[in-house]
């Protein structure tokens, strides 16, 4: 009986921790494939192919954190209550009360046996495929409508029309290069890809070819031969990559994650010196993975057991930072094995071994770790003390008042926990992400990266953070009859949520501080430290290579290299095309280009390339005794700077000026800086929503006991995150206003919010 008691006190912890972790973790790690779904148009299949793909590796990861979290609350809740010391005085000693926990964790390590020896390696494969799969979808119409496209190798293309679902281009132009051959010039009217038995054939219809010597080399044109070129239908055999990617869906796994239990014993046999010590770190790495659930829990078990104070709160601040230092030395042990200072099984196994002592030494010590920490008010809402409540009567005819502040300070106190929590798991999941990157010479720019990505993790979590705050705050005012003492005397509920609104309210303002003033330059930090992280290399910030852009009004293209700092042109070459914005009818190379007016373009040294003419093409210009060219641009010199900005790294102003300037050069996708910027808008009422659909769940809910609300919150939490993620994609996907996209999940959760306020019962 007593040792059924203490898995129950454990198990709903561990279960709900398990949820949670592994919801953020699946988050972040989906953040990996977002963009190429997102430009693949994928379906709804593939997007829960690559989700169940991701499972397995991060139930490795989260399954043994949640044993940890689930045995240290757990116990700490039993501590708090009193009742492990009745269940000593009852005569049950330590061994006892520990034994079913440590048979837990073997059950969890059996579990995560399966996971990482069979499941993970067939996971990492099928993950593999998928993706491949997502960039075969790709290659069946590779090219998106206005935008320059250059991932076919040795082109450029730019399509004015066409229809993505149909395959259909309007209007294309294309800058054809392949090494030692001439530059090929490719204007059509129509075009599309034709594949058939895996080879892809680019059709053109009213298509014009011109050849040119070199088109980087102004002064070869007036020697070399340029060849104009008319066809009605033209074919051409494209290599798109499509073969490469099929070779490689059908490949025999080379990754060592994707390699089983008895292909790595093979792999090992037959390799020797660094790789067969690569393989070695891999096989006990898995393995002490496997085993960690067994450590982690007596781990939790001793610091859990020692708690008399602090109740859950502490239990699960304890759990965290036992979380932490375990990846910590997870990290260390590995490199030191990668490295060749220790031995590749002492490095994998040197986290699990620690755990194991140190769980050992505090169950056999008889100090009470905590007995002196003070009853943290993060998760309860008790009755304050005589002395403070004579002290404060002077307010109780105020706007807000005992109660009032009273919940306050326990929305506070749970808002603060909530969020120390989530953004502690979402660091220890990015380090670990990023401990294969990481050297002794990059643990100082680790740090600062994790610093700076606070902020990014603070304003995604902090809505997230309200909901559990208020749920569990207003679920112990229901569950100690608090607020049955408030609807006695005379309050609604509508005036009982009323200081949940209102933290709520604070929250979003904060929130939107944060999102204007902090997030876009801590954004831009942490970006360039994770790219100096995960490379050898410090990178430069601005673009390189030959920058591409269309001028609608002139039906012009130029290509042309931006100088950082300079407010000219370097080689710039304009593409003059016809009144329909079909053919080029003149080509312009020049040296440079200076902006001498607001919308004159001057192109100094001009080489002028006349392609009307149905017979000859005439060149004009001989480089250094022609005279300046002037052209009359409708266009502004800041749209010819490279776009370099992420989304994330501008403010709601800025967002707004930077997707006006894309839309205007039409060869930029501002889709999703529109999408960024409607959600810029609505993200900060997101804590107001929360408020308002976590009090009624609360009050129905927490009667029975706050865990319940707990799991709410996670569930709630999950299906908003959700609906925010969907919404936006269909917007990126042309099927919704970023507008609606917005504001649709937060108008239908508060909607939802309004509806089970007005049915609850005072």
């Amino acid at each position: 009986m007593n040792e059924r008691y203490v898995v129950a006190a454990i198990l709903p912890y561990l279960g709900l921790s398990l949820l949670l972790l592994t919801t953020i973790l699946l988050a972040q790690q989906a953040t990996r494939f977002a963009e190429i779904l997102g430009n693949t148009r994928a379906s709804l299949a593939l997007v829960g192919h690559i989700l169940l793909s991701l499972l397995p590796n991060t139930l490795l990861f989260t399954l043994p954190m949640a044993v940890l979290v689930g045995t240290a609350t757990g116990f700490s809740r039993l501590g708090s209550d009193s009742e492990l010391i009745a269940l000593k005085a009852a005569g049950v000693g330590n061994l006892r009360i520990v034994t079913p926990v440590l048979l837990l964790g073997v059950l969890a390590t059996g579990v995560t046996l399966y996971d990482g020896l069979v499941l993970a390696p067939e996971a990492a494969r099928q993950l593999r495929r998928t993706a491949v799969r997502a960039a075969l979808t790709k290659l069946e119409s590779p090219v998106e409508p206005n935008t320059f496209n250059t991932e076919l190798p040795g082109k450029v293309i730019y399509v004015r029309d066409g229809d993505m679902a149909q395959g259909q281009w309007g209007r294309v132009f294309i800058q054809w290069q392949e090494a030692g051959k001439p530059t090929r010039i490719v204007t059509a009217r129509t075009g599309r890809i034709d594949t058939l038995n895996g080879q892809s054939e680019l059709v053109l219809s009213d298509a014009v070819v011109t050849s040119l010597p070199a088109l980087d080399v102004p002064e070869v044109l007036a020697t070399g031969r340029i060849v104009t070129e008319h066809s009605a239908q033209l074919r051409v055999q494209l290599d798109t990559g499509r073969d490469s990617l099929i070779r490689k869906l059908q490949a025999v796994p080379a990754e060592l994650d994707e390699l089983n239990w008895p292909e790595l014993m093979a792999r090992k046999r037959t390799t020797k010196g660094l790789e067969r010590r690569k393989v070695l770190l891999v096989m006990h790495k898995r393995l002490a993975l496997c085993c960690a659930p067994l450590a982690l829990a007596l781990l939790g078990a001793g610091l859990g057991v020692g708690v008399r104070r602090g109740g859950r709160g502490l239990g699960v601040f304890l759990s965290i930072i036992a979380m932490g230092l375990y990846y910590l030395l997870l990290l260390v042990g590995e490199q030191l094995g990668r490295r060749g200072k220790l031995a590749p099984q002492i490095g994998a196994w040197l986290a699990c071994a620690v755990a194991i002592m140190m769980g050992g030494l505090l169950l056999a010590s008889k100090r009470r770790l905590g007995g002196r920490v003070r009853r943290a008010p993060a998760l309860a809402v008790g009755a304050w003390p005589a002395s403070r409540r004579r002290a404060q009567q002077r307010w109780r005819y105020g706007w807000l008042g005992l109660l009032d502040r009273h919940v306050l300070r326990a929305l506070a106190s749970n808002f603060a926990l909530a969020q120390f929590t989530l953004i502690g798991i979402f660091l220890i999941f990015t380090l670990f992400e990023l401990l294969r990157f990481a050297t002794t010479a990059k643990v100082w720019l680790l740090a600062r990266y994790l610093f700076f990505l606070i902020p990014l993790a603070g304003t995604t979590i902090a809505p997230v953070g309200v909901l559990i705050a208020v749920l569990v705050s207003y679920a112990l005012l229901a569950r100690r009859s608090e607020a049955v003492a408030w609807w006695a005397a005379g309050q609604s509920t509508y005036r009982l949520a009323l200081p949940s609104l209102l933290f709520a309210g604070l929250v979003g303002f904060g929130l939107w501080q944060v999102e204007e003033r902090v997030l876009p330059a801590a954004n831009l930090r942490q970006e360039a430290l994770r790219t100096r992280i995960r490379s050898t290399t410090t990178p430069a910030v601005t673009a390189v290579g030959r920058q591409w852009l269309l001028v609608p009004e002139s039906h012009r293209i130029y290509a042309y290299y931006d100088t950082a700092g300079a407010d000219y042109l370097t080689t710039p070459i304009v593409f003059d095309f016809d009144g329909e914005g079909v053919h080029v009818q003149r080509l312009i190379l020049g040296t440079r280009g200076d902006w001498v007016q607001t919308q004159t373009l001057r192109i100094q040294q001009p080489w002028i390339v006349d392609l009307s003419a149905v017979q000859q093409v005439q060149v004009i210009g001989r480089g250094m005794g022609q005279s300046p060219l002037d052209l009359l641009e409708p266009a502004s010199p800041q749209l010819f700077k490279p776009m370099l900005k992420k989304p994330a790294e501008l403010n709601a102003s800025g967002l707004k000026r930077y997707a006006v300037l894309l839309k205007e050069q039409q060869g930029k996708d501002a889709r999703g800086y529109e999408v960024a910027l409607a959600r810029r808008w609505a993200d900060p009422w997101a804590p107001l929503v929360m408020s308002l659909l976590a009090v009624p769940l609360a009050l129905a809910f927490g009667r029975r006991t706050a865990l319940i609300a707990l799991s709410l919150a996670v569930a709630v939490g999950l299906v908003f995150w959700g609906s925010v993620s969907g919404f936006q994609q269909l917007s990126l996907y042309n099927l919704l206003s970023p507008i609606v996209a917005a504001w649709s999940p937060l108008l239908v959760f508060m909607a939802l919010g309004i509806y089970f306020l007005s049915r609850t019962r005072t």
